[in-house]
């Protein structure tokens, strides 16, 4: 706990079924952070403070706009003192915020009339930005855009196969999970990858790779929305068109039957009609949570190739994300099958979650890095306090 006048900056970031949420002092010094998840489902949300042990956290089935105000009530003002700002992760950005913004009725208007293309994560941001107003008024706000990362994707990339039309009227790829790719780039001078050619793979429940050149995004799986690219939790990745058509015709055009198909039941929570949760299925041992473990990392493992393609080589792979960080044996498939790079993977290393996880002769190397999206909205909202 913290002195009730000791000032502090939130920040929160509201996934697909999460709240995370980091408190640090204007000097960015992490003062507490936790974990709100299982939120909107069948089992109560679950919470876990600083290291703390998991408790529940309200009631089956409520979502972040009945979470949102007790988080604040009860953890981060007692935490935090007096908040003097508050960060918000927002998924998409569109062609309008390629930078943090103040929150003011304008952009979260502007923000609002995006979740279409996000709808399994900007109501939910939204929800955020509400609750911070009502329950900490006057309070200054900033928006920090998943999408902002990958502005520098060359436009021939951005643009699709489509009449160019329809591109000037905003049918983009966009990219997401741009503030996890932020932090990474931070990482890597310390690696020796400053001005490498970097896959970066952030692996949670939704997942995607990020190309970086000399860190800087210049490819990424996800595209006008966060569906396409990689297998993940609950969604399928890259589909053909055509397939989504023949759902469409088989649910008799009702589109938002097809839609929460493909962000919420698909994925290895379809194939395996187990989980999305990894950790459930490694668990599991069923016909079904294996094949869907095995699509998972071919489908992993074709993406990699892909980056490597479109970046012209590889000189470093990045593992991030609660799979990423922490499913050993995924990242052991998937190196393993990337030796044509050349990898050489370090079983012992990969076991103990080590920074590297290759053995010191490989070129390139593969490593560990904490996905850390709080740090990167808490340090927006400091250099914004600056000018």
């Amino acid at each position: 706990m913290v002195a009730d006048e000791t000032p502090s900056l939130l920040a929160l970031n509201c996934g697909s079924s999460s709240i995370k949420f980091a408190l640090f002092t204007p000097e960015l010094e992490k003062i507490a952070f936790g974990l709100i998840e299982a939120i909107g489902g069948r089992e109560a949300p679950r919470l876990r403070v600083t290291g703390g042990e998991t408790s529940v956290f309200g009631e089956p089935g409520q979502g972040h706009a009945d979470l949102l105000p007790r988080l604040i009530d009860e953890i981060v003002v007692p935490r935090g003192g007096r908040i003097t700002g508050v960060g918000h992760r927002v998924v998409h950005g569109g062609e309008d915020f390629d930078a943090p913004v103040r929150i003011n009725p304008a952009t979260r208007e502007a923000i609002a009339r995006l979740s279409p293309l996000a709808p399994g994560h900007q109501p939910h941001n939204l929800a955020g930005i509400d609750a911070v107003s009502e329950k900490l008024p006057g309070v200054s706000q900033l928006a920090c855009f998943d999408t902002a990362f990958h502005a520098t994707v060359p436009r021939i990339r951005r643009e699709m196969p489509l009449p160019r039309a329809y591109a000037r009227d905003g049918l983009l790829r966009y990219g997401f999970h741009g503030l996890s790719y932020q932090h990474v780039a931070t990482t890597l001078p310390a690696l020796g990858l400053s001005e490498g050619r970097v896959i970066a793979c952030h692996l949670g429940n939704g997942a995607s790779i990020c190309g970086m050149i000399n860190g800087r995004s210049s490819w990424t799986t996800m595209g006008f929305t966060p569906l396409d690219g990689l297998m993940m939790g609950q969604r399928p990745g890259r589909l053909d068109p055509g397939a989504v058509l023949w759902l469409i015709e088989q649910h008799e055009g009702d589109i938002a039957a097809v839609s929460k198909l493909l962000n919420r039941n698909s994925g290895l929570a379809g194939v395996s009609a187990v989980s999305g949760d990894m950790r459930v299925l490694m668990e599991n041992g069923t016909e079904d949570a294996r094949f869907a473990i095995d699509m998972y990392v071919d489908r992993l493992v074709q993406e990699i190739g892909a980056a490597a393609a479109a970046l012209d080589g590889c000189d470093g792979l990045i593992f991030s994300g609660g799979v990423g960080e922490n499913a050993a044996p995924i990242r052991a498939m998937a190196i393993e099958r990337l030796k044509w790079l050349g990898f050489e993977l370090d079983p012992d290393a990969n076991l103990a979650s080590a920074q590297c996880l290759t053995r010191n002769g490989s070129a390139p190397k593969a490593f560990i890095v904490k996905a850390d999206e709080e740090m990167v909205i808490a340090r927006a909202m400091v250099q914004r306090a600056e000018t």
